[in-house]
């Protein structure tokens, strides 16, 4: 059973489903509550999917004369008093109040993970280590897409010993410099951007080259997905659950618990990658999801339109700005970098951003997560 069409409209739907019984193909017109907005949109799903193309056609050419008279139903003789009564005591069927579940799970775990991020900051801050030190938590350790070695050791050495941001390592202790020259100065992967900064400035590219998966290759493959649950900040944090709820919704509304599951994280697992790949292991951020949800949203709504994906044309310029303002400041900010006039580095992780809507657009695209009809 496939869907063929949506009507704003019942009485043009239930017109359209009575024209397609009298030529002979089964179908269905089911009613779709959209909670959000407390409008309802009518489908057609054809029995039939060896007719489903001829159904197709009827129903665009419903759509361009729906008055044509050929549309019309025959008279139907109108019930008697006692059919009347016994439909009016029937009561009618409960209307089951949509839940989320999926979208909900991973509000509540980026949420989780947030504060639990945050009660790890705040003995350090109560230590005196200033915070643009500890540019990660035990958590962040654990879950950023990948971890170099060495870095958790000179994050130790800065907890240890207080050091602050600005400190020149000549001006520190001999026994502060004796522990950070016992740290193996092994390059890693700092990402393409790096990799062409260094190139045009000094011809060097070996400290942004190193070994790449450091942490999956260890078999920690929950990296993949895990930087999409982390956020450094209120505002941050608040801005990506919005939009997942914003998005989400609908999404899992039409796909249901498990396909929505999968649709995220083939999006997450894609858009982090591609970030890697270009900016190095330290980004985290729910955002190139939430660009995978509006993309997958408008792919489906450019070829399934009658599936009614709630995305407006504002809203998707919006995201369409944002992720231009965001390319705008990443560019400014490598030309500042590469002609040495301030270490300005806005660090967005915006290659997730136009990735995860890539992905998104893509997998809308594909007849598997397409609405399909309720049982």
């Amino acid at each position: 059973m496939r869907t063929i069409g949506m009507f704003i409209y019942q009485n043009e739907a239930l017109r359209f489903a009575a024209y397609l019984k009298r030529q002979g193909i089964l179908n269905t017109c089911d009613g779709t509550l959209d909670v959000k907005t407390g409008l309802t949109s009518y489908q057609i799903w054809v029995h039939d999917e060896d007719r489903l193309k001829e159904a197709r056609n009827l129903f665009e050419k419903f759509q361009k004369n729906p008055t044509d008279p050929e549309f019309d139903s025959p008279l139907i003789e109108e019930p008697s008093v006692e059919e009347e009564e016994k439909l009016e005591e029937e009561p009618p069927p409960p209307v089951r109040k949509f839940v989320a579940h999926f979208t909900n799970l991973m509000l509540v775990l980026c949420t989780f993970v947030f504060f639990l991020q945050m009660k790890q900051e705040l003995p350090m801050l109560e230590e005196g280590i200033p915070q643009a030190v500890f540019s990660v938590t035990p958590i962040q350790a654990k879950f950023l897409y990948d971890l170099p070695p060495f870095f958790e050791q000179l994050v130790e050495v800065i907890q240890k010993h207080k050091i602050a941001p600005n400190q020149k390592v000549e001006q520190l202790p001999p026994e502060i410099q004796a522990d950070l020259a016992q740290i193996p100065q092994v390059p890693f992967w700092r990402g393409l951007y790096d990799w062409v900064l260094l190139k045009l400035k000094t011809g060097d590219t070996s400290e942004a080259e190193g070994p790449l998966f450091i942490k999956l290759r260890e078999g920690e493959g929950w990296r993949l997905f895990t930087p999409c649950i982390l956020h450094g900040g209120l505002l941050h944090i608040l801005f990506n659950m919005l939009w997942l709820w914003f998005l989400g919704r609908p999404i899992e509304q039409r796909l249901g618990f498990f396909r929505t599951l999968l649709l995220t994280v083939v999006v997450a697992i894609g858009s982090n990658t591609a970030q890697y790949f270009m900016g190095g292991p330290f980004f985290i951020g729910y955002s190139g999801v939430v660009m995978g949800l509006a993309g997958f949203s408008w792919s489906r709504e450019k070829i399934a339109p009658w599936e009614g994906y709630p995305l407006s044309s504002s809203t998707l310029l919006f995201l369409v700005l944002f992720v231009a303002a965001m390319f705008a400041l990443q560019a400014i900010s490598f030309f500042v970098q590469l002609l040495g006039l301030a270490n300005f580095e806005p660090n967005i992780a915006n290659t997730a951003h136009i990735s995860g809507a890539v992905f998104g657009v893509i997998l809308g695209r594909a007849s598997f997560f397409a609405q399909r009809a309720k049982r």
